[in-house]
């Protein structure tokens, strides 16, 4: 156990003692006894899950380099105890929600996920050898496949508690449930993505953490994506200048920081065309990389006309959106369209600057706006360096 991060060697010594032991048989009937199934979720509800650091899980992962076999066993052994106790948090919490939310269809649908997802663990034997971790791998695509709607579903029930009762996302309650359901989520899939690369062999990546993540990479990559979409969509965009400190890197995962920076750089061209159509040329958006002692801090700013500040805490508001057509109807249209190469299925339905900012907080970062009304704003992207802090679970 000493390959171990220390935090997971003291979580998978402990998890066994208080996992129960189940018969085959009284495993398959947890799917039909609802008391029964209640009754697990309720008590590994009652457990907290195990905070990890991005510097822990980068050492896992570079240990499976070298022991494949062996580090993939003892992932599939912690995560067999620690999943079910995420999973129930949730499972729980989806049932226990304020103003009907719990019985909205599109939640009853993810409470459903979150159940057979916990099943499909528990009724699983825990790992033994390298058979055993091979198909609790299988589990455990088949549930990050089954959770790659959920984001969009839950929002679908937002909107159809609002036209059932006039609640949405302005209701604190709602927002915090929001808030800690998807910051959990973003939790569970590292967790299982990084489980499922481990050994991968891609030069400088341990799972899911690479070592040398380049912000200037992820940034001319958003950079290409997000003008594109501006042609699409207006047949013109703004040019984005880069500079500061262009050659850092330290280990992050490439796909949260990509995540926030198109967010970052979409909704920058977007305003800055909207708000100079009708100039003869297009002020840049910049990006400037700043390498502190704690922080990387990226910073992104335009030229489109900002939004006043009586608008600035609706901008984290879940749903909120400058776009013409109604919620509804958009989520309409996107069940409609082919999104395979979008980057994110919720993006541009007023879902991107909240979760971009739990994205920059899960691992201690933060995501900050400042606006000038009549001119532009500023966006900060804080990303802890050091690897030092811990997964910002809710529960």
């Amino acid at each position: 156990m000493s390959v171990i991060p220390r935090s997971l060697a003291r979580a998978s010594a402990r998890a066994p003692l208080t996992r129960p032991t189940f018969r085959s048989d009284k495993r398959k009937s947890l799917r039909r006894c609802p008391a029964a199934l209640h009754e697990e979720i309720v008590r590994h509800a009652a457990r907290r899950g195990t905070p990890l650091t991005i510097s822990e899980l980068y050492k896992f992962g570079k240990r499976a380099l070298a022991t494949p076999a062996r580090t993939r066993l003892q992932s599939a052994q912690w995560l067999h105890g620690e999943l079910p106790v995420r999973l129930a948090h949730r499972a729980r919490e989806l049932g226990e929600l304020p103003y009907g939310l719990a019985d909205m269809p599109s939640v009853r649908e993810v409470r459903e996920m979150y159940q057979n997802s916990f099943c499909d663990i528990v009724e699983s034997s825990p790992p033994q050898d390298a058979a055993d971790e091979e198909k609790f791998s299988e589990i455990l695509g088949r549930i990050r496949t089954r959770h790659d709607d959920v984001v969009k579903l839950i929002a679908k029930g937002v909107i159809e508690l609002k036209e059932f009762c006039g609640k949405g996302t302005t209701d604190l309650e709602i927002r915090s449930f929001l808030d800690r359901f998807y910051m959990s989520r973003i939790g569970i899939r590292v967790l299982m993505s990084h489980h499922l690369a481990l050994g991968g062999g891609q030069p400088g990546m341990a799972g899911v953490i690479n070592n040398a993540c380049r912000p200037a990479d992820l940034i001319e990559q958003a950079i290409q994506a997000t003008r594109s979409l501006s042609y699409q969509h207006y047949g013109e965009s703004a040019t984005v200048e880069l500079r500061g400190n262009t050659s850092l890197e330290f280990p992050y995962i490439d796909a949260h920081l990509y995540l926030c920076l198109f967010e970052l750089l979409k909704n920058s061209l977007r305003a800055t065309v909207e708000t100079h159509r009708d100039a003869a040329e297009l002020p840049p958006v910049r990006v400037i990389v700043a390498d502190g002692k704690e922080d990387v801090t990226i910073k992104i700013s335009d030229e489109g006309g900002g939004f006043r500040r009586s608008e600035m805490k609706g901008v984290w508001t879940y749903l909120f959106t400058t776009a013409k057509l109604p919620a509804k109807q958009l989520f309409s249209l996107e069940d409609r369209c082919d999104r395979t190469n979008r980057p994110d299925p919720i993006a541009g339905f007023g879902y991107g600057l909240p979760l971009s900012r739990l994205y920059a907080r899960y691992w201690g970062g933060e995501l900050g706006l400042s606006s000038m009304e009549g001119y532009g704003t500023d966006a900060y992207l804080h990303l802890s360096k050091l690897g030092d802090k811990k997964e910002c679970l809710t529960a």
